[in-house]
């Protein structure tokens, strides 16, 4: 048997485990952002105030990009990681004086 056919026997099931959770966190990404344009788009219909959903929403994003940048160290992944935050804290004071 050559090695290259033991390895496709034997698949790493770390790696598998590994792709599958970035691919559910991707398609998870997906949904909430589907989930926000919908109710950020009902909300500005019926004049109702948009800033908790954008605290939630850039908080989720920021907190994904943190770890993305932990895993693959690139300098995009910072730069969202911290926007979304920013953009978070933001909308949560926003949010907060708003209804104060």
């Amino acid at each position: 048997m050559k090695d290259d056919e033991l390895l496709n026997e034997t698949p790493n099931p770390e790696a598998t485990q590994t792709v599958t959770a970035d691919k559910s966190q991707d398609y998870g990404l997906l949904g909430l952002t589907g989930m926000f344009i919908i109710l950020l788009g009902y909300n500005l219909f019926k004049g109702l105030p948009i800033s908790d959903l954008n605290a939630m929403f850039w908080g989720y994003l920021g907190m994904a990009f943190i770890i993305k940048y932990r895993q693959e160290k690139t300098t995009s992944n910072l730069i969202i990681a911290i926007g979304g935050i920013v953009a978070s804290l933001s909308a949560l004071a926003n949010y907060i004086l708003s209804t104060w």
